[in-house]
């Protein structure tokens, strides 16, 4: 009886530091902000081998992959120029005291995939949430605003979660494909 006690004990005093520490992850997101736009914005400059054809043809190979339907994404495929452009979207949710997950709202953003030979700069930027008008993600940033929600700091988390997973299968997809020879 008394293990069950001292085992309940722990497990609820292991529960609640992991929903503090889970809380405070949330809290704490800093999003990337361009010092220029003021914008949420993911940039960086890849170097790789391979000339500005093959970093396009592994790019669009790399969208046709990520996204489900990656027709309504692109808005510009330009091979010539090394650009794909389009918007992107996803779901985010909250969860309710009982765990039970809502739907949040539908984020968008727009994503550009530029290419120069032994190059590849992503941009991910202009996050909205899409309602009725469209809603600038700048705006959660704000804390001191008299509409603050709390709930705006879980959606930024889930925000740069989902940002910071997609650029990590971006550069798994723009490595080189290895072929495995047929050696009999």
């Amino acid at each position: 009886m008394k293990n069950q006690i001292c085992m309940r004990r722990i497990f609820l005093l292991f529960f609640t530091v992991l929903s503090f520490a889970a809380a405070t992850a949330q809290q704490t997101v800093a999003v990337p902000v361009d010092s220029e736009s003021h914008q949420i914005m993911y940039r960086e400059v890849i170097i790789l081998d391979g000339s500005k054809d093959i970093l396009y043809d592994r790019c669009a190979e790399w969208v046709r992959s990520y996204y489900v339907n990656p027709v309504s994404v692109t808005k510009i495929q330009d091979k010539i120029n090394g650009k794909i452009e389009g918007t992107g979207r996803f779901k985010i949710y909250y969860f309710l005291k009982d765990d039970t997950r809502v739907d949040g709202g539908l984020i968008m953003y727009d994503l550009k995939l530029e290419m120069k030979d032994n190059k590849l700069r992503y941009t991910l930027n202009n996050f909205q949430l899409k309602a009725a008008s469209r809603f600038p993600l700048e705006k959660w940033l704000n804390k001191n605003d008299p509409a603050y929600n709390s709930k705006w700091d879980a959606y930024l988390y889930q925000v740069d979660t989902t940002m910071r997973s997609l650029i990590v299968k971006l550069k798994d997809g723009m490595k080189p494909k290895v072929i495995k020879k047929d050696e009999w």
